[in-house]
């Protein structure tokens, strides 16, 4: 977690809380539960203040009791544990898109974009990991939220 002197500590514990919750639920036990699950989690529960720039608050502002029933929902389902890299080859495998030059808003623009699942497997891996790594499958909904950027619908991965 990053953030600064009070939003790092005040979002780890609020994820301590959420383990814990979830853990008397019986819903995960000792290694049940994935870090990037568990971000997926705090992150898809968090509510947007509408005042605040988008910029300004990433996610939004935590709330345990959707981190704890959107755990419950999704937990153990397919791609749950997966974290994504997303890199665009043709920016030098940038993170993001930055349109610097007035040549690239003189019309429409094609981009590539790479999406990696990263496994959190260790470097030795079971029967069971490679499994899991050669039978990935996952349907990604793609959707944008700015009206001048198009997408596909779908992303099969």
């Amino acid at each position: 977690m990053h953030g600064t002197s009070m939003a790092s500590p005040n979002a780890c514990g609020v994820a301590a809380c959420v383990l814990s919750a979830l853990r008397q639920a019986d819903l995960v036990g000792p290694g049940g539960m994935s870090p990037m699950e568990l971000r997926r989690a705090l992150e898809a529960s968090a509510v947007v203040v509408d005042r605040l720039d988008p910029l300004s608050q990433g996610w939004g502002l935590i709330n345990a009791p959707a981190a704890i029933a959107y755990a419950t929902a999704h937990h153990g389902k397919p791609g749950q544990h997966l974290a994504f890299e997303v890199l665009v080859p043709s920016r030098g495998h940038a993170r993001g898109i930055y349109l610097r030059d007035a040549a690239e808003l003189t019309g429409p623009l094609t981009i590539g974009v790479e999406v990696r699942p990263l496994f959190d497997h260790p470097v030795t891996r079971s029967s069971e990991d490679m499994d899991e790594l050669v039978n990935l499958e996952l349907e990604l909904s793609l959707e944008s939220t700015a009206p001048w950027v198009t997408t596909p619908t779908s992303l099969v991965l």
